[in-house]
């Protein structure tokens, strides 16, 4: 639980970051990047998509839930601070990047364990009919 917590924490810092960056194309240093509406934004939703990762079955259901997390959050912010940007899309942007980010780690440990279970019952003879 704590591992997909903070794997949406860090991946919601690094596309706030990134939004930051795109957006407001003044800032050069990475703490300015880091210190932003924008990004606090990110890493909160973040921390609630890695939590609803972590509750989840569903690859799919992550991905859309986690739009609609971003949206709320966004908009949350947009009525608390009065931001001028585009909170909806923004909110999509981020939940869509963040969800998708989570369900690709998801899909690549599924497939490693998969992969090694037919490993370890390859070494035990199961599929030598020869």
């Amino acid at each position: 639980m704590i591992r997909k917590i903070l794997i949406g924490i860090f991946s919601g810092a690094l596309v706030g970051m990134f939004v930051t960056s795109v957006i407001d194309t003044n800032t050069n240093e990475l703490s300015k990047l880091f210190l932003t509406k924008i990004t606090a934004a990110s890493i909160v939703t973040g921390f609630l998509c890695g939590l609803y990762a972590h509750f989840s079955k569903s690859k799919l259901q992550v991905f859309f839930v986690s739009i609609g997390i971003g949206v709320v959050i966004f908009y949350a912010k947009y009525i608390l601070t009065n931001h001028d940007f585009d909170a909806l899309t923004m909110g999509a942007f981020v939940g869509a990047m963040l969800g998708s980010t989570l369900a690709i780690i998801r899909k690549i440990k599924q497939s490693y364990s998969i992969y090694s279970r037919m490993q370890k019952r390859r070494r035990k003879g199961f599929g030598n009919y020869r």
